[in-house]
């Protein structure tokens, strides 16, 4: 293995695995690509400032389809990623996170559609299992979204069906809008999504090929507060798009609102709540949130945990 692996054949897809002190899920991670059906891929592995034995999990394999590369630079995931979209040579890159896995015939199903898939098509997409880490237990199989498949501009707007682990994509429209915008450190993929959404359309397989493991709430509130810093962003970067369909824009505010008072910052997730009754009066989740928030923090979270109405 060596990072001066670029050759003039083409491999159809670069599987992008960004990681960073998980050297044992990451071998599970990677033997699920070795297991995959379709064999022309490489894998560009992007050891993110480690100090356990990632490079000796990595080397371990002796495959010259695994590739592997330092992020000597700027720390995160879309810095990670993006160093290895800038290194891959397939046509397709394909993502995957180091604690998550792939079931065997993922590229080979999704591959078979998006080959004969029309120019206006930039990726695909699947459905994904979610596991809890800890017990094992299956969370969910279950994708929930208006729309699945085509132009999901404002679907993306409203809620992100697509787990960065289940995409396939052309490397050439990554090439046109750009890649992972690394100063964000969540919502990350979506942003990008949306830019690809502005231009093509998606196509999805109603079926699970990804295991994503979830790792219960131990980083709950961090990642609440993350949600709510990258969805600000969104709000900014695409008001003008938002404010052309003003219920989905009010529901983004509703959204962030909503996580706002989780987080116990009433005031703020108010003025949120506010901004979405504003912006649409027929929002009624909007009145709900805003007058529970008027109960104090403790009080709004017993009823949002029992009336579980707003989704990210």
């Amino acid at each position: 293995l060596t990072n001066r692996y670029r050759v003039f054949s083409m491999t159809k897809v670069s599987v992008i695995i960004p990681t960073h002190n998980r050297a044992e899920l990451l071998k599970t991670a990677i033997r699920s690509v070795c297991e995959q059906t379709y064999s022309d891929w490489e894998a560009i592995i992007i050891d993110d400032h480690s100090s356990d034995q990632t490079s000796e999990i990595v080397h371990a394999f002796q495959d010259d389809r695994i590739k592997y590369l330092q992020n000597h630079g700027k720390s995160g995931p879309s810095t990670s990623r993006n160093l290895g979209i800038s290194a891959a040579i397939g046509n397709y890159i394909a993502f995957l996170d180091d604690d998550d896995e792939w079931l065997p015939c993922k590229l080979e199903k999704q591959l078979a559609i998006l080959d004969k898939s029309p120019a206006s098509v930039c990726g695909i997409y699947s459905n994904r299992i979610k596991i809890d880490k800890h017990s094992g237990n299956t969370i969910s199989a279950h994708l929930n979204a208006d729309t699945l498949r085509g132009n999901l501009l404002y679907q993306l707007m409203l809620k992100n069906p697509i787990a960065t682990p289940t995409l396939v994509v052309r490397k050439s429209c990554l090439d046109e809008v750009g890649c992972f915008d690394e100063n964000m450190s969540y919502m990350e993929d979506r942003d990008l999504w949306i830019r690809l959404a502005l231009r093509w359309d998606f196509e999805y397989i109603d079926e699970a090929l990804v295991k994503v493991f979830m790792h219960g709430n131990e980083h709950l509130s961090r990642d609440l507060l993350g949600q709510t810093q990258g969805r600000a962003i969104l709000l900014n970067r695409y008001q003008d798009l938002l404010s052309k369909n003003r219920k989905k824009w009010a529901g983004l505010h509703v959204c962030q609102g909503a996580q706002y008072c989780q987080l116990g910052d009433m005031k703020q997730g108010r003025s949120n709540l506010f901004k979405g009754i504003t912006i649409y009066p027929g929002y009624w989740l909007a009145y709900l949130h805003f007058f529970a928030s008027l109960l104090g923090a403790n009080i709004y979270n017993r009823i949002r945990s029992t009336f579980k109405t707003v989704s990210n």
